[in-house]
């Protein structure tokens, strides 16, 4: 699935910095371990006398096909759109919003829990008495009570090995001792379930599901096979139609689960029995069908389309091969991943044989920085497991969801928590991993994107709002009833755009650029120009949100309407630099690039309040929830590079009191965010605070917007959210190394030209210019930032494999605080970096594609 990288050779790891461990069994979800490949996961709760495998297929997903993307919209067109804004012109926001309401679709589909899979281990001494649950439901899960299983644990431990991406644990059974070894298969793509025992054990396997059956589980060619219909419609949690949960076996979709024993079984019951050996090796296998748009398998079948995935196996390896050979051909194709990024912090010398758990509560008392670097190498494990080529998009909980309906649908939140699970993904050089949400964003801008631009607002380009699902979901949400501050945002597509422009930034391939994505990127400016309005000397958007937040009127009532908020300047201004970037890099000259600058220029500047914080609104508005969770008026300091503390150092300040005013609280994502954040403000003691929140223990049963780690360290919001995670591995690589893209030639606008050092304390930064690279005939010139936020609490410590724009890795050592070293390995393009230290600038140097150059304390000329 990659390219080997020379500079990702093998390392030696150590368990406390890549390991997850916890010595009793899961009594919940929330305590299970995943695995995952990108299409098939599972939460291993590493059971006493067996196993609970809660699976998930990224394509199993409620809904069907739409003709119609608005479907269930009472209002729609150019005139609906002129209509509100008019009522906002009036300052008639009732009507405003009520007009807003009625051009609402109902809401985007689920993503589902397939099934689960519960396995027994009986000796043939006698059984253990572990037998399969009595039907009783966890509350989180709804299979079969973990608590209805056997009896406490004898020898037990049980482990995560990020750096392999297998689960394991083992326990005993009388004087029999059992292990099992789990793991999402990356070469093969099923799940590897072992059992192996010093005495023969017989194991039974048994499938449920919260779905509705379509056949029962029975023997398929001596595998164990079953199918659920998938629902046609599946509302999500907040709100309460008369059917929440619908079927339609004649339209709908189904999934299917079949388990192939590679040893002696027969289905007895519908039940996968094993014969009694030493050791078992199951292969779980899990498919959809019809496939989902975009999907190029085409599947009609999903039983067939498991088995199919079974018999390859069969196909690539010898007959006698064991789980040995199938774990280490997976080993290597996730090491490969894996081992291409790491962080090593120092860990007190007790913690390694702690749980992980109690390391957590441990840490609240006596800082332990290498629990940071777990919860770094723990987030690119996940967006490894969660997000392969080929695949959809992490959803709200990565491809993890036990519940129906998930959190929020477990769907796609595109105001910020989608776009969040990727910051990572160049950064810690897992651009393959990236690919599922490029591919997606395209796919979107292709189909239903230009039909709700064109069908809800008369606009040119395509649009996407609030939420999105398999299904490309595109307009707003909200079911006519929904709050405006979140469900009619309308920039998700433009956000979503600028990730191919970083694509690009980082790898530097001019044919990705110019066939992917451009026309992405160039359709996004097309609805921008449709969205603006202007007359002639200043422009605003209208209506317009801060996604989810609110300001309170002069009757002292919540309103999200309003004109112009900061976001959309944002968004819209980075989308044109950008857009002038990619046209300087493609020798594109079209006028619209020219007339989309002239128009983000006449958008409202950024401003500062008389409080010192900066703007959230069009002007001075009463905060409704001075403490939201949300931050998108600073956006334009990250993930956007608008706000530096050299270039815009009142920006900067206005942005370090915005967050110093919503206070020290909040949800898990918004944490990392804050985190990431004020790294770029190179505040490294507020890196700290900010991480250290977000690796508390979370609170159990709490509603509250209070970050945290579960026992599994999923992120809490809560509930759980992988973004939470993936920002937060985002954030400490910001803290670390930070890399800006240089122009090489003047951007010109229709207010006049300046040559810009992007990120660079040399010259003034003119608001609207951006990263403007050399195309591939010319070296690409970076600013590199090393060490610009480390939090003081990490004195000693060295990291390898950030990725830099440009396409170089970098590695860095530093001690007492100080750098030590640096090491820049340029890969497949000539690269200019202009190097700074926490201190100032240390040098400029020139890397010929594939070059290496180290930077020593000490070397002449330079003084760290």
């Amino acid at each position: 699935m990659s390219t080997r990288r020379d500079d990702a050779a093998p390392q030696v790891l150590s368990e406390g910095l890549h390991v997850l461990r916890a010595s009793t069994p899961a009594s919940r979800w929330l305590e299970a371990y995943p695995v995952g490949n990108g299409v098939r996961g599972a939460m291993c709760a590493g059971l006493t006398g067996g196993e609970r495998l809660w699976l998930n297929d990224i394509t199993a997903w409620s809904g069907h096909a739409h003709a119609d993307p608005l479907d269930g919209v009472a209002d729609r067109g150019p005139e609906a759109l002129e209509a509100v804004r008019a009522a906002i012109d009036a300052d008639d926001l009732d009507r405003a919003e009520a007009l807003l309401q009625r051009m609402q679709a109902p809401w985007v589909q689920a993503y589902l829990p397939l099934g689960w899979v519960e396995l027994t281990v009986e000796t043939d001494a006698a059984h253990s008495g572990s037998q399969p649950g009595s039907g009783r439901f966890d509350a989180v899960a709804g299979a079969p009570s973990l608590n209805d299983r056997g009896s406490e644990p004898q020898e037990y431990v049980r482990r995560l090995d990020l750096a392999t991406g297998v689960a394991t644990h083992h326990y005993a059974l009388g004087d029999v001792d059992v292990r099992h070894r789990t793991w999402a298969d990356l070469v093969t793509g099923a799940i590897m379930h072992e059992v192996t025992a010093n005495a023969p054990v017989r194991v039974h396997l048994e499938i449920g599901s919260l779905l509705r059956p379509r056949s029962a589980p029975r023997s398929a060619g001596g595998d164990l096979a079953t199918e659920w219909w998938l629902p046609v419609d599946v509302a999500p949690g907040h709100e309460s139609p008369a059917e929440p949960i619908r079927y339609d076996e004649e339209h709908g979709r189904h999934g299917a689960i079949v388990i192939q024993a590679r040893g002696a079984s027969e289905v007895v019951d519908g039940v996968l029995v094993g014969a009694s050996a030493t050791t078992h090796l199951f292969a779980i296998a899990t498919a959809t069908a019809p496939s989902l748009p975009g999907d190029p398998t085409d599947a009609r079948d999903a039983e067939g389309h498991a088995a199919a995935l079974l018999r390859g196996i069969r196909g690539s390896f010898d007959v006698h091969a064991t789980a040995a050979d199938l774990l280490t051909a997976h080993e290597a194709a996730h090491g490969e991943l894996y081992a291409r990024c790491a962080l090593e912090l120092p860990a007190p010398g007790d913690v390694e044989a702690l749980d992980t758990v109690d390391r957590v509560r441990r840490a609240q008392e006596r800082d332990d920085p290498a629990l940071a670097a777990l919860m770094f190498h723990y987030g690119r494990y996940l967006l490894i497991a969660s997000s392969q080529p080929g695949g959809l998009p992490v959803t709200l909980q990565g491809m993890w969801n036990a519940e129906l309906p998930g959190p929020w649908s477990s769907a796609y939140t595109l105001n910020i928590n989608t776009q969040m699970a990727y910051w990572p993904a160049e950064t810690t050089d897992l651009a393959e991993c990236h690919e599922p949400l490029l591919r997606f964003t395209r796919r979107l801008s292709e189909t239903t994107g230009p039909a709700v631009a064109r069908e809800l607002y008369g606009a040119d380009g395509w649009v996407a709002h609030h939420n999105s699902d398999a299904w490309a979901f595109a307009a707003p949400v909200g079911a006519g009833h929904g709050d405006p501050a979140w469900a009619n945002w309308s920039l998700g597509g433009v956000w979503l755009a600028l990730h191919l422009w970083e694509h690009y930034s980082f790898g530097g391939d001019r044919a990705y650029l110019q066939s992917e994505a451009w026309p992405a990127l160039a359709s996004a400016a097309a609805f921008a120009l449709s969205w603006i309005q202007t007359d002639g000397e200043r422009a605003w958007t209208s209506p317009s949100t801060s996604p989810e937040n609110h300001y309170l009127d002069a009757e002292g009532r919540e309103r999200g309407v309003a004109v112009s908020a900061a976001m959309d300047v944002a968004l819209l201004r980075e989308l044109a630099a950008v857009c002038r970037a990619a046209a300087a890099v493609l020798d594109v000259d079209d006028p619209w690039i020219a007339e989309l600058t002239t128009l983000t220029d006449a958008l409202p500047d950024p401003q500062v309040s008389a409080r010192g914080d900066l703007l959230e609104w069009d002007r001075e508005r009463v905060e409704a929830e001075p403490e939201h969770r949300h931050l998108s008026h600073l956006m334009g300091l990250f993930p956007l590079a608008q706000i530096t503390p050299d270039a815009t150092p009142g920006l900067a300040r206005a942005a370090s009191e915005s967050i110093r005013l919503r206070g020290p609280e909040s949800t898990g994502w918004a944490l990392a965010w804050r985190a990431a954040m004020q790294a770029r403000l190179r505040d490294g003691g507020a890196v700290h605070a900010q991480l250290r929140m977000a690796l508390r223990p979370a609170e159990e049963g709490s509603d509250a917007h209070r970050g945290g780690v579960y026992p599994n360290l999923f992120s809490a919001h809560p509930p759980y959210q992988i973004d939470g995670n993936l920002g937060l591995t985002a954030a400490i690589a910001e803290a670390l190394v930070q890399s800006f893209l240089e122009p090489s030639r003047p951007v010109t606008s229709g207010f006049g030209a300046q040559n810009l050092r992007w990120g660079a304390e040399s010259a003034p930064q003119r608001r609207n210019d951006a990263p403007n690279p050399a195309d591939d005939r010319e070296a690409t010139r970076v600013t590199l930032r090393l060490l610009p936020a480390l939090p003081p609490e990490w004195p000693d410590g060295r990291v390898r494999g950030i990725r830099s724009r440009g396409d170089v890795s970098v590695d860095v050592e530093w001690a007492g605080g100080r750098l030590v070293r640096a090491r820049l390995r340029a890969r497949a393009r000539a690269v200019t970096m202009s190097v700074h230290g926490p201190d100032g600038s240390i040098g400029t140097y020139e890397l010929a594609p594939g070059t290496t150059r180290v930077i020593e304390r000490g070397e002449q000329g330079i003084s760290w």
